[in-house]
């Protein structure tokens, strides 16, 4: 079985005693017990589809999974059959107290709950750092503070007694390194310059995993880390070109779209968006049944754009089409035969991003054979250029120390080497921090007009807009489907397995 079939298998749950006897017959011999941690296992996020996807493939391979996230399961439902047993389903902790508003049951009161209960062999974590830093820090906590003077007798301590107390909690630490479940970390890098306080929880990550080589030279650059190349992965056999998708064309059947999906935030740069396009429209003097936008994404997030307002403002509220919308209230989402129709129906795919980790729906446009156009930053270069991403070295960006540096690649419009075989690299000119008041990487900005230009290209050129969608489709066949990527993670859990001892449960 391969590992994209792995991923459409009988659902246990649907199928009376099954999973009763799957948990009998599966032998644990020789395999872990693995938990994979993300923000919504059970959400259509990139972390959360990346998650659900690699605990198919590694429960298809023996491993024992279980599942930890913020989600409430109760109110999921999924969209796609999915290979797991009732018993073999761990997590949601739904009484444990709440750390942070917006992350229940997710923080670093109930993580230590789950590890307690469960006992995982590995943890398995994308560990955006904000939200899970938690994870490292309860496996090894590093920041050890030493008393200068002892409280009973009021007198500093000697050279030998700050020695021995060192000495006894640094025991301690390694106790719990040696003892704790190890930890498995796909590591996001999605700008610059990194933050000096990822060190510690780098450190305490005992097989780091790098979800694209621009993260991977990263972390080797600024953290001396040999973090494992492993990028996200797409199911090739569903996101594929379709003859007549059902979404989008039967309204405007000659409409040129033009396709975004991605979470509403800032980071995503979408008001350049909405401002490239309607620069496009306006020059080539096109009426809203003759181009569409869609933005497919949380119109209502609370942290991200206000879409209505911004479509008014720029004259472009009959040209936006809605979104694809599950009821995001009771955690559902839409189907993936849904969204694979979805980039069927778009002419080209955009994505002004100021900067990504990986960037899963640009890839799954790639594989429905859609031309992509995405920011000349982070993971930008090696999705559209790059024959050879495993390989093949990928610009790192140096920035300057000032806030109005120019970067390297300042430029507004497009030049004959941003057009690729597969899509078109937008350049940038500007740079801003994507969180002001606190560390946090640099984001690129790249100009309306260069987003303008990308979509003359594409209306103006539709045999290169084809040759380009059947090239993105041949690149996303060869280095990002499942099948590929499975094995990646099937081989790296049996170098895993080879080093560690499995912790049991007691009977």
């Amino acid at each position: 079985m391969t590992a994209e079939e792995i991923l459409h298998t009988g659902n246990p749950l649907q199928q009376g005693n099954i999973s009763k006897q799957i948990q009998i017959d599966r032998p644990l011999k020789g395999k872990l017990r693995i938990m994979p941690i993300s923000d919504s296992p059970w959400a259509p996020t990139g972390f959360g589809t990346n998650t659900r996807n690699i605990g198919a493939i590694l429960y298809g391979d023996g491993h024992r999974i279980g599942y930890g996230g913020c989600q409430n399961s109760s109110h999921v439902k999924w969209s796609t059959p999915w290979p797991l047993s009732q018993t073999e389903t761990w997590a949601h902790f739904e009484n444990l107290p709440i750390l942070f508003p917006g992350q229940e049951r997710f923080g670093e009161k109930s993580f230590p709950e789950w590890v307690r209960q469960y006992r995982p062999d590995v943890i398995l974590a994308h560990l955006d750092f904000q939200m899970f830093r938690h994870i490292t820090d309860s496996k090894m906590p590093t920041a050890v503070n030493f008393p200068l003077i002892n409280q009973k007798t009021g007198k500093l301590l000697n050279r030998k007694e700050r020695t021995e107390l060192m000495n006894k909690a640094y025991k301690e630490v390694n106790t719990i390194k040696q003892k704790g479940p190890k930890i498995a970390a796909i590591i996001p890098f999605d700008g610059e310059p990194s933050i000096p306080m990822w060190q510690q929880q780098i450190d305490n990550i005992d097989f780091p995993v790098a979800m694209s080589r621009y993260g991977q030279q990263g972390l080797k650059q600024d953290f001396n880390c040999d973090a494992k190349y492993i990028p996200h992965g797409v199911d090739t056999d569903l996101f594929k070109p379709m003859l007549a998708p059902k979404y989008g064309k039967e309204n405007c059947p000659n409409a040129f779209i033009v396709g975004c999906v991605a979470r509403n935030q800032h980071r995503k740069n979408i008001p350049r968006l909405l401002k490239g396009f309607g620069q496009f429209v306006k020059k080539r003097k096109l009426s809203p049944d003759q181009a569409k936008l869609i933005l497919h994404m949380d119109w209502n997030d609370a942290m991200g754009w206000v879409f209505p307002d911004f479509a008014k403002q720029y004259g472009l509220e009959e040209y936006l089409m809605p979104p694809l919308m599950g009821n995001l209230d009771m955690g559902q989402h839409i189907s993936d035969e849904d969204m694979a129709n979805l980039y069927n129906c778009m002419d080209v795919f955009v994505l002004p991003t100021g900067g990504e980790g990986f960037g899963i729906p640009t890839v799954e446009a790639m594989s429905c054979g859609v031309p992509i156009c995405v920011t000349n930053y982070t993971t930008g270069y090696e999705l559209i250029k790059c024959d050879d991403p495993e390989n093949e070295k990928v610009p790192m960006y140096p920035l300057g120390g000032k806030w109005d540096d120019v970067t390297p690649n300042g430029r507004d419009h497009l030049e004959e080497e941003d057009i690729c075989e597969r899509g078109i690299l937008l350049p940038y000119k500007d740079m801003w921090w994507d969180t002001p008041k606190r560390a946090a990487p640099q984001r690129a900005l790249c100009s309306e007009q260069a987003i303008c230009e990308a979509l003359e290209y594409y209306y103006d050129n539709p045999k290169k807009r084809v040759a380009a969608g059947k090239a993105a489709r041949a690149h996303a066949l060869k280095e990002y489907s499942w099948d590929v990527i499975g094995k990646r993670w099937v081989e790296f859990f049996n170098d895993v397995t080879s080093k560690i001892k499995p912790v049991r449960k007691k009977k």
